[in-house]
């Protein structure tokens, strides 16, 4: 192996340490040598490091900062991030490697093998899976819950799962942190990384190797945790088990009796409660009860908790620094107000900032995390009402929300056509001069369809006394896999550039041509509805929006794909 692969390897893999100059030159050599940065990448990947590509590191700002800035570009790139944001949103990693400038480095590098490896496989023949009319993969039953996720790494080729998550039978394959899984029988399983779990139905598992601590009730009496070389039968106690990597196997019996067999053996043994039985080649011999060995429920709510503490306060320090931007116009954090409040305080102070907004019947729920507010809205009816005056060539809308449902054909995120709907037939009179006088700006819609799609519409004109939108789409990304989750949507309307483009999670999904035009008056903002007309009344329309916002930026500039990225990953949960 060459000498520079080795020592980047083995710096990767913290086995060693560089000095500042040899530093330096492996990462010039990183952005200068294609075939070396190839060979880097598939090194990394045979030790199974493909997981760094989770890392809680910014993944495109570091590779900016790591090759000294870039512009982004059409092709690999865009491919690369339009392929990742149909994943599941990804569970925050921790930084576990010091030498940030090359990890994050691997870490694109690796999300591009990945990417490219996964669009690879999508070519290949085979029977492709059933899906919905939505989009939506047809999944097996659940059979639990995935409750609690902290500080998790998915193992490498493993899909990334979100707190909340329903799981069907199948393998589990942690790398690192700790997970709560509450299956339907009301078995209560904290699995600890490195494990690999399977789930066999609502009352069996199979643990081939890690740690699992089973809380267990009368409800799951009878759940069966099986190993390679046991079988635990619950009898309404709690326990824990381990399996090594070497084979080895011990159970622990952490609140009463435990009843133990070896797997494919008749007869059955009993474990008092505080005692332990460790299995080898020998068979079971008392070993020492250590009820530390195993994730408790306490020490994962500490955990997690602190945590959620840590980036809550991260995040509301950049936020904070993002108000002094003079480009910004509306900045809704949902913090420092009382589930009282029938107003939603805009951030933003002085000349050119939108007003405070009105609020109507959402109700203040849980944001991103404890200790952070948010509004809930559960469709008609409700929505806040904001003003911002002027007009804007180009424009930021960022927004973080929780879509729970997409029940109609379209869902309002933030429309500007609210005033014209209050009285019959007032809405065309409203927007004819706004399609034909360039002065008076055009109004937009930043919607979600009910495929799943991120909609960015702008008024083209009025044809038989009906408006005519110019649609701007996102690929249907927002299916229901994705639903309950927290989401980083943005958009951003470059008039210099001429160019429209969508973000979800802080990836560029769609772009699209805009041809010169009028700019965008966004005077009266409606969040989360619109009010329907007579006519759409008839029909039955409805665009309320089902979930929950707890963010909302609106800005007068464009933001570059690395603000918005970087943004993403202070914010995300």
């Amino acid at each position: 192996m060459d000498q520079d692969l080795q020592d980047l390897v083995a710096a990767w893999l913290r086995n060693s340490d560089l000095s500042a100059s040899r530093r330096d030159e492996l990462l010039a050599r990183l952005r200068s040598d294609n075939a070396f940065r190839r060979e880097f990448v598939e090194e990394i990947q045979m030790h199974g490091y493909v997981r760094a590509a989770q890392s809680s590191e910014p993944r495109w700002p570091l590779l900016e900062e790591a090759m000294g800035g870039h512009e982004d570009a059409p092709g690999l790139e865009d491919s690369v991030m339009a392929r990742l944001a149909q994943m599941p949103t990804p569970t925050r990693q921790r930084a576990w490697n010091p030498w940030w400038a090359v990890g994050g480095f691997a870490a694109v590098a690796l999300a591009v093998f990945v990417g490219l490896r996964q669009l690879n496989d999508s070519t290949k023949p085979g029977s492709p899976p059933t899906r919905l009319t939505n989009g939506a993969v047809i999944q097996s039953p659940a059979v639990a819950v995935l409750s609690h996720v902290v500080e998790a790494a998915w193992a490498d080729g493993e899909p990334e799962r979100q707190e909340g998550a329903e799981l069907s039978v199948g393998w589990l394959r942690l790398a690192l942190g700790t997970v709560q899984i509450d299956l339907f029988s009301g078995a209560r399983l904290f699995v600890e990384g490195p494990a690999q779990l399977e789930l066999r139905s609502s009352g069996e598992a199979f643990l081939l190797i890690g740690k699992v601590a089973c809380e267990l009730g009368e409800q799951a009496r009878g759940f069966r945790l099986l190993t390679p070389g046991l079988t635990v039968v619950n009898q309404g106690n709690s326990f824990g088990v381990k399996v090594s990597e070497t084979g080895e196997q011990e159970v622990h019996a952490l609140e009463g009796k435990v009843v133990i067999g070896r797997t494919g053996e008749i007869g059955t043994s009993q474990i008092a409660a505080k005692q332990a039985r460790r299995l080898d080649e020998g068979g079971f011999s008392e070993t020492p009860f250590r009820p530390e060995d195993f994730p408790a429920m306490e020490r994962v709510r500490e955990r997690e908790q602190a945590e959620a503490a840590r980036l809550l306060a991260a995040w509301r320090a950049v936020a904070d620094a993002l108000d002094s931007d003079p480009a910004i116009r509306v900045h809704f954090n949902f913090e420092e107000q009382s589930p009282l409040d029938a107003s939603l305080r805009n951030r933003v102070r002085g000349e050119g900032a939108g007003s405070d907004g009105q609020i109507i019947g959402a109700r203040w729920s849980q944001g991103r995390w404890p200790g952070k507010g948010a509004l809930e809205f559960r469709g008609r009816g409700q929505r806040v009402l904001l003003r911002l005056p002027g007009l804007h060539a180009s424009l930021t809308l960022l927004a973080w929300v929780r879509v729970d449902a997409l029940p109609q054909p379209v869902t309002a995120l933030l429309m500007t056509e609210e005033p014209q709907r209050w009285e019959p037939d007032a809405q065309k009179k409203a927007l004819e001069p706004a399609a034909s006088d360039p002065a008076s700006g055009r109004p937009l819609r930043w919607e979600l369809k009910s495929s799943g799609q991120l909609g960015f519409n702008i008024l083209r004109g009025i044809v038989s006394g009906k408006p005519q939108w110019e649609p701007h789409l996102a690929p249907p990304l927002l299916t229901l896999e994705r639903h309950g989750q927290w989401l980083c949507l943005a958009t951003v309307h470059d008039a210099e550039r001429g160019e429209l483009t969508h973000f979800v999670n802080g990836m560029a999904v769609a772009r699209h041509r805009l041809p010169p035009g009028p700019p965008l008056t966004l005077t009266h903002l409606s969040l989360g509805n619109l009010s329907v007309t007579d006519a759409e009344a008839r029909l039955g329309l409805n665009y309320g929006f089902f979930g929950a916002v707890d963010e909302l930026v609106v800005a007068s500039r464009p933001f570059s794909a690395a603000e918005l990225r970087r943004y993403y990953e202070v914010g995300r949960p």
